[in-house]
Formats: structure tokens, C-alpha cells, sequence
């Protein structure tokens, strides 16, 4: 199934939660939709599934226009945040109910299937209120994948589950997804679900699509400056800064060197990734002076938060970080071909 948004646009009296959005979904494509609360991806989602209706533009699911169907007769499964059990039946009647609404055959095989892949065997004969909130977000999930619609549509469906479960429901829902070629979209504000998952990322912010992309382009080359500081954990260092000339710049005060040419602008920013940042001798050439406020130990990594001016610190992440000290100074030295560069005034990526 591949789908179509265009001209799509959402408003409630003086709020636009979804402007002119246009976007292609391609067939059996995995397209996560992150953001922010109040981005506007979970209305976008409600749009896609026929639960709100759009102020203008078009939804076309296979180049037929759905505005005007209901959510069942477009044939997609949801599954959101809130559960949405039928308190009534126990959990193994609420993950066969839509089979035996389509008089599906061979029920009982595929719920028990499906309960086994998402860990749900020794709940099967237990109420919705006998469950903890995430046994309660996989019934909801297995739920929905039961079936064979034409549309997966989820919004947070894994929010709920503990860190061991939420990665391997994720490892089960790409695999669910990739054999049964089912055209996907996933809205979530965790970019690690976003980067695991994807087969492309759309990234919204106050109702637009800042940039779409592979989980690789929209990490190595992010699209601006939003883009930029909204992926990557922790995020990307960041500092606007004046070129003197093509091999010097300054930045909080300090000038310094360049191996290269820079871009033949006044003013830009710089961004360099904390994993792409070596802590070097203060002094050392090439290197932006700064001083160690604080050492994060993540067991297999670190990550160092080095002052560079009172009101800037930027991320230094790499492995052991037992060599340096809080306190230390230091010199943080990059490669040029890793560093990003944007209009101060657009924020907008500058390639050159």
C-alpha cells in the first residue's frame, strides 16, 4: 500500500497542528515520524487513520483519495499509548477479536503465535485489569499485528514496556514487519526507536517536516539546525562563530587555527558530534581550549563535559575516559570533513 499526503493541513481555531504537509509513503516502507510533543505527528497519524479529518489537502492510500472513509473501511490496524482494551474479555479474546469479526480461519494458531512471539503465554486467560501498563501495551500490540491489514499505524506503542522488552518487541516488530511487507508508520519522540526502526525518518517540528531521510543521512547530514541538536544522544555541540579568514575562526574569545579552508562567510555555526571530538594537550595545534566540568562513566564509554567559555559546554564522547580529570585542561581537536556548518540566520546546512 503506499500513501500520499498532499497539501495536508490541520488546524483547531488558531492552532495549526499540521501545515501543508506533503508527503510520499512508499510501499511496504517502515517510515517513522518523530518529534516533540506538539509537533504534530500524532495528528498527522489520527489523519492517516481516518480518526480526524483534515481542514484541507488529501490523503490517497494506492492514488484513491480516503478523506471521506471511515477508519474501517481503510483497512488499517492501530495501535496507541492508551491501550484501548476491551475490559471485558480476557486477553486472548481481546487479541482474536478481529479475527473473528473478518471470520478469519485458523484463530486460535494465529493469537497463540503472536502471544508467544511478544511473551503474553501465561496471561491468556487474565482480565486487562489483572495486567501491569506494559503487559497491557503488548496485548494492544499483539492486538494489531494479528492481523494482515493493509496499514500498520502506531503511536508509541513501546513507551510502556521496561528497556529489555521495549528492544525486543523492537527487534519482533521490524522482523513482523519486514516478512509481511505491511507499509508502516510509527510516530515517537525517541530517536533510538526512530533510528533502529526506520526505514526512513521523518523528523516534524511545529507542524512541518524538517527533514526526511534515511536513519544514516539524517544523522551524518543533518538538514539544519533543529535537525542537528534533536538527534544524536548527547546531542550535537554546537557554537556560533567569526572567521577571520579562510584558516582561522573564533570561537568564545578564542582564535583558532584550521587546516583547511572555511567557508567564505562572516558568520556560521559550527557543530561537531560528541563521538567526533578527541581530547588532546591543552596548547595542542588545532585545538579548541576548554576545561573538564564533569566526567559521565557509561561503563564501555564516557562522556566529558568540557567549558569552553562560562556559558558553553560542549560533549566529548569516547571510550574509558579514566585518563582525564575533572578540572583538567584540555584542547578538543576534530577532523574537518566532521564538522557541520549553518547559516547563523537560517539555520539552514551550508555545503561546501
Amino acid at each position: 500500500m503506499k500513501i500520499r499526503l498532499q497539501d495536508l493541513t490541520k488546524q483547531y481555531r488558531h492552532t495549526t497542528a499540521v501545515n501543508n504537509l506533503n508527503l510520499d509513503i512508499n510501499s511496504g516502507e517502515f517510515l517513522v515520524v518523530l518529534g516533540s510533543s506538539g509537533s504534530g505527528k500524532s495528528t498527522t497519524l489520527n489523519m492517516l487513520a481516518g480518526l480526524e479529518s483534515p481542514t484541507s489537502g488529501y490523503l490517497f492510500f494506492d492514488e484513491h483519495i480516503v478523506n471521506h472513509l471511515s477508519p474501517g473501511e481503510r483497512d488499517v490496524a492501530l495501535v496507541f499509548q492508551n491501550y484501548a482494551l476491551y475490559p471485558h474479555m480476557k486477553v486472548c479474546d481481546n487479541i482474536a477479536f478481529p479475527l473473528r469479526i473478518r471470520k478469519e480461519n485458523n484463530i486460535d494458531k494465529k493469537v497463540f503465535e503472536m502471544a508467544d512471539m511478544l511473551g503474553l503465554n501465561s496471561m491468556m486467560r487474565k482480565y486487562p485489569k489483572e495486567l501491569s501498563g506494559g503487559e497491557r501495551q503488548r496485548v494492544a500490540l499483539a492486538r494489531a499485528l494479528v492481523r494482515n491489514p493493509q496499514v500498520f499505524l502506531m503511536d508509541e506503542p513501546l513507551s510502556n514496556l521496561d528497556a529489555r522488552l521495549r528492544l525486543s518487541a523492537r527487534m519482533e516488530l521490524k522482523k513482523l514487519q519486514r516478512d509481511r511487507n505491511i507499509t508502516t508508520v510509527y510516530v515517537t519522540h525517541d530517536q533510538t526507536e526512530a533510528l533502529t526502526l526506520g526505514d526512513r525518518i521523518a523528523i516534524m517540528d511545529k507542524g512541518t517536516i524538517q527533514q526526511i531521510g534515511a536513519p544514516n543521512e539524517i544523522y551524518q547530514k543533518p538538514q539544519n539546525i533543529f535537525v542537528a541538536g534533536f538527534i544524536g544522544t548527547p546531542p550535537m555541540n554546537m557554537a556560533q562563530i567569526k572567521i577571520y579568514d579562510l584558516h582561522a575562526f573564533n570561537i568564545g574569545g578564542v582564535t583558532v587555527e584550521f587546516p583547511v579552508l572555511l567557508p567564505n562567510k562572516k558568520d556560521l555555526i559550527l557543530g561537531i558530534r560528541p563521538e567526533k571530538l578527541t581530547i588532546v594537550p591543552p596548547n595542542t595545534p588545532f585545538a579548541i581550549p576548554g576545561k573538564i566540568e564533569h566526567i559521565e562513566y557509561l561503563g564501555s564509554e564516557s562522556v566529558c563535559h568540557v567549558e569552553i567559555t562560562k556559558n558553553m559546554t560542549w560533549y566529548v564522547k569516547g571510550n574509558g575516559g579514566e585518563e582525564t580529570k575533572t578540572g583538567e585542561q584540555v584542547g578538543l581537536q576534530f577532523s574537518p570533513e566532521d564538522a557541520h556548518w549553518f547559516d547563523p540566520v537560517t539555520g539552514e546546512r551550508i555545503a561546501f
